[in-house]
């Protein structure tokens, strides 16, 4: 969904003046750039000016704002309408548009009282949004294509394997593409005894990009999640997953930031999540998302840059190893009512 320029905006000051006037009808004080998205501050408020060309769905993601919102979860950044009612507008071939700036800080670290806390938040931002979902063809639509899209990633890697063609600096590929491949069947694997068990896995509108610069407190201490524009509708572990991939390492991945969080989760989910559910949840930590981009965008368009982030992507990966022989797919059953023991709560 993401490509290289992604949300980032190269305006001039002027320019960003003259274009939030026109459209919005607000008069600019002065703006920021945090990592080169404007923070715009205005007469009506401060907001975020960003670039919307690989939004075209962008009416949709506020109607879902809008939603979960009116739903009973307000924690989420809004898309401001434009003065025609739009969602964004058109300059020099570019898309545009603003949403609200939530003031809070980064959770670049959270210790297990907190990550029990954003569990609960996740289950309840699940919840709020109930009964909005993409259409079927969107490539927002990825609930119960976890089998079908990893075949499809192992007969490329098969494909990348059987053309390989060494290039002398770039020495760790052949390790990278054997990782890549055993990541691909363990993950698979974790899916494989499920499969005939999908009715009990859950679908929900899912946050899509949930890492540290994503997720926020504010000044009281709530749990906001922001850039929602990578919304999908997957089953209901794709976030757990995508959370505990970016905060466990700080915790060398002992269960502890999975039990804490599914913990939180399970307080404001209507049901705990269940059996097949956790073997989805392992099949993302084996193959997340993540992996998935950059194996693409290395070996069908190599760079140098790809090389090397794909490789960092691979060797921090590494970390995981354990957690998958102590959850390896053949004695999950075993493993899986003192799991979902360890993290169970009371509802509230």
């Amino acid at each position: 969904m993401k490509q290289v320029r992604g949300q980032k905006v190269f305006l001039s000051n002027a320019v960003l003046s003259s274009l939030i006037n026109t459209n919005y009808g607000l008069n600019v004080h002065s703006v920021e750039r945090i990592l080169s998205i404007p923070k715009v501050y205005t007469n009506g408020g401060i907001f975020g000016f960003k670039n919307a060309n690989e939004l075209n769905d962008l009416p949709f993601v506020s109607q879902c704002i809008k939603w979960i919102k009116q739903n009973g979860f307000p924690f989420i950044p809004s898309v401001l309408p434009c003065k025609n009612g739009q969602v964004y507008f058109e300059h020099d071939n570019e898309l545009y548009y603003m949403e609200e700036w939530v003031k809070g800080k980064d959770i670049l670290f959270a210790d297990l009282p907190l990550i029990e806390r954003i569990g609960l938040a996740l289950a309840r931002f699940h919840q709020a949004a109930e009964g909005a979902a993409p259409p079927a063809d969107s490539f927002r639509m990825e609930f119960g294509k976890r089998a079908e899209k990893l075949n499809r990633i192992h007969q490329d890697i098969q494909r990348w394997k059987s053309g390989y063609e060494a290039v002398p600096e770039w020495t760790m590929e052949p390790w990278m593409l054997d990782v890549l491949e055993m990541r691909c069947r363990l993950s698979f694997s974790y899916l494989d005894q499920g499969q005939t068990d999908h009715g009990r896995v859950k679908g929900v509108l899912s946050h899509g990009s949930l890492h540290q610069r994503n997720i926020l407190l504010n000044t009281e201490g709530e749990v906001y999640l922001i850039d929602v524009e990578s919304l999908l509708f997957a089953e209901r572990t794709y976030d757990l997953a995508s959370f505990i991939h970016y905060f466990a390492p700080s915790y060398q991945w002992v269960p502890s930031v999975m039990h804490r969080l599914i913990k939180g989760y399970h307080r404001g989910a209507r049901e705990p999540l269940s059996y097949p559910e956790w073997r989805h949840l392992f099949s993302f930590l084996a193959f997340p998302r993540r992996m998935e981009s950059w194996c693409y965008r290395h070996f069908d368009h190599p760079t140098e840059f790809s090389y090397f982030k794909l490789l960092g992507i691979l060797v921090h990966d590494q970390a995981k190893e354990n957690l998958f022989k102590q959850y390896h797919p053949d004695i999950l059953g075993h493993s899986f009512r003192l799991f979902a023991e360890m993290a169970k709560g009371r509802k509230q």
